[in-house]
């Protein structure tokens, strides 16, 4: 990997992050029982099966190292894969604060194998609410599709096979593991692809552009001696 530190227009998307964590937490903490339960009649028909907590925990090194790559080797795709986050994120918690819910469908016997032992603990403290849209599936679609479209990944068909086959694994693992409603991963996906509209048609980089000259123009009334 290249040895650089983030540009400004960077860490303006990088700013964001501590902003949809605090109101993600906020959200957890506000919604607790009194919420809408998300169910569908598929819902009852998918067994759990608790070898899927691998997949499913893989999303936060998948997410990571994406955009760790990206920020070192590839401008354009670090910029596509943060603002589909952003915008994904924004949608998802947006719903999920005026529209508050969560699901019913945690087994009440989990077994005693190592898998189900880390699901049990897993599940101690992520919540089964602010599920709709689900969020893993935003973020594990903005993920596959950026490693898709980037020009130093795109040609890797090894890596292509397997980073989309990670991104259905850990999809998947969403509804096995119990943690949410098919309802959840169809309307993760319809926000995922709003928000590849937004981002890969240059909509979203617009506003980073107005909010980089509105900056730039602040710091030169701050110090007009460096014009």
């Amino acid at each position: 990997m290249k040895n650089k530190t983030p540009t400004k227009r960077q860490w303006i998307m990088l700013a964001y992050l501590p902003f949809h964590i605090i109101w993600y937490f906020a959200l957890e903490a506000a919604v607790t029982t009194d919420y809408y339960p998300i169910h569908c009649a598929l819902d009852d028909m998918i067994p759990f099966c608790e070898w899927f907590i691998f997949p499913y925990f893989s999303w936060f090194l998948y997410m990571v190292i994406t955009g760790l790559y990206f920020l070192a080797n590839d401008d354009e795709a670090f910029e596509h894969y943060m603002l589909s986050l952003i915008v994904g994120f924004f949608i998802c918690t947006t719903i999920c604060t005026v529209f508050p819910n969560g699901q019913d469908l945690r087994p009440d016997h989990y077994g005693s194998n190592i898998a189900a032992r880390i699901v049990k603990w897993t599940q101690e403290f992520d919540t089964n609410t602010n599920v709709f849209p689900s969020m893993h599936v935003v973020g594990a679609i903005a993920a596959a599709y950026a490693i898709s479209k980037s020009r130093s990944l795109k040609k890797k068909t090894v890596l292509q096979i397997f980073n989309w086959a990670l991104c259905v694994a850990i999809i998947l693992a969403t509804s096995f593991l119990k943690q949410h409603s098919v309802l959840d991963i169809i309307s993760g996906t319809a926000v995922a692809l709003i928000t590849f509209f937004v981002v890969y048609r240059g909509y979203a980089s617009k506003l980073v552009t107005k909010i980089e000259k509105a900056l730039d123009k602040r710091q030169e009334k701050k110090d007009p001696q460096k014009n």
